[in-house]
């Protein structure tokens, strides 16, 4: 990129600076460094809008593996860190010459894969049969190993490109909305309706419901700092009104240690290779989510496509931060949609502001009453804090599928593609599937597995001769796509 103009568009999100002052202006651009009473609330609202997602799974994991108290928090400590190196990674890569980094040089903020659950818990409950000690090393050590299939991947992505166009990313795209979607109204109603008995209480639908209401006032009608950290003012009123009534629990807090350091293989990582081979095909799934998120943060608020190096360097973010992770006991990462989309969404591209979020990760680690504070936001909070946030994952997804219009072929290649991928997708799947073999039935328990496997099928299915021709010719190329 040798035009300074064209890299000074590259760098620059795509808003009007012409109304804005000299530290807001620095908001939007990717190298600025905007003061701290700016840049930290919407540093705040990306670590709440993640640090719930970023847990879970090793709630999850943890309870089905047997493993102990000791190791669930090593566990919880070790995504904290993790989740903070890997973000700083994308924010400031480190960089292999001219045209590799690992990171991708963007406002990346990664967090514990939600997508690697099904294959995990698989894997424990295995371990756990087997009688096996340690059934959590079980699960981290396979996790580690097939972690260098993304790394790989991320070698070889400006050659897959062209076999990945904005329809298939798209289709993925959609599928984690849904999924998604489905987590934010679960948290909208105070959790999940099958452990909460006081799901969708009038007092949960009410917090969230305020919640939700000032986020859409303050996008509506605020300015400056208000509209940009709207997500967390509105979060912060809904916090309020949980200690009001009586349904924050502190006890979390007044139990946590001072001052803990993370220790490394705590686990104590065992390697199976029927383990290393359950999850690699997750992490090619994790993959195309990332290459997803990773558009929606460029083309959204920079008018153009991530460009190969860019989007190369976040797959080797995800690979490397998810070894460096399971290294410090957590479980894999990966780049997260909500914070892809509220980069998106509020066009504030500044990595500093997204580097603060992951200093505060780290320090949560290091601290735990720190990680404790934010333990105790209800989920209900959390719910309308960041369902339009989901929603806008969905959003990017139909502007990426309608990228180039709609000819008959691309017409009739969505409709295979949501027939299967949508029509056949759990939940309420699993008497129709039942008589799948074993692989198919692992394909078919997943949303996004199942529709990434679709999308990129159907679209080899209706590649012309001349398509392969044109992906011949680009492979390996760069080209900077404005959108």
């Amino acid at each position: 990129m040798s035009n300074p103009t064209e890299e000074k568009t590259l760098t620059r999100a795509t808003v009007d600076f012409s109304t804005m002052d000299e530290e807001t202006a620095k908001m939007h651009i990717l190298e600025a460094r905007p003061k701290l009473s700016l840049a930290y609330p919407v540093a705040l609202q990306h670590l709440l809008a993640m640090y719930a997602s970023n847990l879970v799974p090793i709630m999850l994991i943890t309870a089905v593996a047997e493993a102990t108290l000791g190791q669930r928090i090593i566990m919880l400590q070790g995504a904290m860190i993790g989740a903070g190196i890997a973000t700083l990674l994308n924010c400031y890569p480190i960089r292999l010459g001219k045209n590799w980094m690992i990171g991708a040089n963007l406002p990346i903020v990664m967090g514990t894969s939600m997508t690697f659950v099904p294959p995990m818990t698989a894997v424990a409950i295995t371990a756990v049969n087997m009688g096996h000690p340690n059934p959590i090393g079980v699960v981290v050590g396979g996790l580690m190993v097939a972690a260098l299939i993304e790394i790989v991947f991320g070698g070889c992505y400006k050659y897959v490109k062209p076999f990945l166009p904005p329809v298939v990313l798209g289709a993925v795209l959609l599928s984690l909305g849904i999924s998604l979607l489905t987590v934010g109204t679960n948290n909208f109603g105070g959790g999940s309706p099958a452990t909460n008995p006081y799901f969708g209480s009038a007092q949960n639908m009410l917090i969230a419901g305020t919640v939700f209401l000032i986020y859409i006032l303050l996008q509506r009608f605020g300015k400056g700092i208000w509209k940009l950290a709207s997500v967390l003012f509105a979060m912060a009123v809904g916090y309020g009104m949980s200690i009001a009534a009586g349904i924050v629990d502190f006890y979390p807090i007044t139990q946590a240690a001072i001052f803990e350091v993370p220790r490394p293989l705590a686990i104590g990582p065992v390697f199976y290779p029927w383990a290393i081979g359950m999850f690699l095909a997750v992490y090619i799934v994790s993959a195309l989510a990332t290459i997803g998120y990773t558009h929606t943060i460029t083309s959204q608020s920079m008018g153009r496509m991530a460009t190969n190096k860019e989007t190369s360097g976040a797959l080797f973010a995800d690979g490397v931060g998810s070894i460096i992770t399971l290294i410090f006991n957590g479980l894999p990462n990966t780049e997260f949609g909500q914070n892809s989309a509220l980069v998106a969404y509020t066009k504030v591209i500044s990595k500093w502001v997204v580097a603060l979020t992951a200093f505060t990760l780290i320090l949560a680690s290091l601290f735990p009453p720190v990680a404790a504070v934010f333990a105790t936001m209800p989920p209900a909070v959390i719910g309308g804090g960041i369902l339009a946030v989901f929603a806008f994952i969905m959003t990017n997804a139909i502007v990426l599928i309608a990228k180039d219009g709609f000819p008959p072929k691309k017409i009739s290649q969505l409709c295979i593609t949501f027939a299967i991928g949508l029509g056949f997708a759990p939940p309420g799947n699993a008497a129709l599937i039942s008589s799948f073999p074993s692989w198919m039935q692992f394909i078919f328990s997943d949303r996004v597995l199942l529709m990434s496997v679709v999308a990129i099928l159907v679209n080899l299915l209706f590649m012309s001769k001349e398509d392969f021709a044109k992906v011949k010719a680009s492979a390996g190329k760069e080209q900077i796509e404005y959108v």
